[in-house]
């Protein structure tokens, strides 16, 4: 979810260069007119346009002849206007930039209260500038939460909806709709504040789904106990995915084209069969999923997670399966919207 912080500041900042470019051409030709009108040195000239533009006045001649003195008139007039014109920019340009974040923060504030169904991202860190490009190109709705500083900020400059705030804090998972989210990604730095979490956002919604990070084996088992649905390992993860490399590289090229927001025309994607879905009780064949929509149709994953790989055309659908399909995006929307099918991860939530 994209977020613009930054109100419009051309008017200020053109305020504040106008008054400044004035300033200093009044400057330079007043100091000029005092050498060459009055007789003065260079120094004296640029003193004189100094303490009259300050309006401090000390020690300055009465003898001075009329054309002086309408030159000083002058100055005084238009260095004063200029600088109170470029003081008055400044001062405008450090205040529109504190409103701006101040509505930028309020602004967020609202949205975040609209969100439902959306992921909830724990600790922005390594994984989370990566992990919030996906989401953003998938179009879910996201918020992040970040405690350090210059990473909250980051996150803020690339447009992103972020708090600033300590997600082992219930009150913040509450700020930020966990009983509103379809699922929350706990990848704090620590095993210890992940385990914390886990259990908090499992009290707060039994309903989300909560995916988690860890470094340990054992943290592994106490963030399944905590009440994780998916525990992640990266160091696992990258050796799997390494070995795959070695022993068979053509699949594991394969499997992580599905996987890249890059490879548009051909996906690996999933859908949820909700109750009163029209695909229920009908097979595979009578739907006619290849002829019709172009998918093929991989594998469905049953309500007790088990899954039915490569399924008959004779296999009936049921309400709470998930059926995996391979096609192009635009024949996955169209198979999802026709039959009253949901994207991964959506569900009403834990609110009544």
């Amino acid at each position: 979810m994209v977020l613009d912080f930054t109100l419009p500041m051309h008017s200020s900042l053109a305020k504040l260069r106008n008054g400044f470019t004035a300033l200093v051409a009044i400057v330079v030709l007043a100091t000029m007119g005092f050498k060459w009108i009055a007789g003065y040195g260079w120094l004296e000239s640029l003193w004189m346009v100094v303490v009259t533009i300050s309006t401090v006045g000390y020690s300055e001649r009465s003898s001075a002849s009329d054309a002086t003195q309408i030159l000083s008139i002058a100055v005084i007039v238009l260095g004063v206007s200029a600088a109170a014109y470029t003081f008055t920019g400044v001062i405008q340009t450090m205040l529109q930039g504190e409103l701006d974040r101040a509505i930028g923060r309020r602004r967020m504030e609202k949205e975040i209260k609209r969100l439902s169904n959306h992921t909830i991202v724990c600790g922005f860190g390594k994984s989370g500038p990566i992990l919030a490009q996906y989401l953003s190109s998938q179009k879910r709705q996201f918020v992040i939460l970040e405690i350090d500083e210059d990473q909250f900020q980051q996150a803020i400059q690339l447009g992103y909806h972020a708090i600033n705030a300590d997600a082992t804090d219930e009150d913040v998972l509450i700020s930020v709709g966990i009983q509103r989210a379809s699922s929350i990604v706990v990848a704090l730095p620590t095993d210890a504040q992940n385990v914390f979490i886990t259990l908090s956002a499992r009290n707060l919604c039994p309903k989300v789904r909560i995916v988690a990070q860890a470094e340990r084996e054992s943290s592994s088992r106490k963030l399944r106990q905590a009440g994780a649905d998916e525990v992640v390992m990266g160091h696992q993860m990258v050796a799997e995915y390494m070995s795959r490399l070695v022993t068979r590289p053509s699949t594991a090229h394969f499997f992580l084209s599905l996987t890249q927001s890059a490879t548009e025309d051909f996906l690996l994607d999933e859908l949820y069969v909700p109750d009163g879905s029209s695909v229920i009780g009908k097979t595979i064949a009578q739907l006619r999923v290849r002829d019709l929509y172009e998918l093929l149709v991989v594998g469905i994953k049953l309500a007790d997670d088990s899954f039915v790989f490569n399924p008959a055309g004779s296999r009936e659908f049921a309400a709470n399966e998930t059926i995996l399909v391979m096609g192009k995006q635009a024949d996955v929307d169209h198979f999802r919207d026709k039959n009253s099918l949901l994207e991964p991860g959506i569900h009403p939530g834990c609110e009544p």
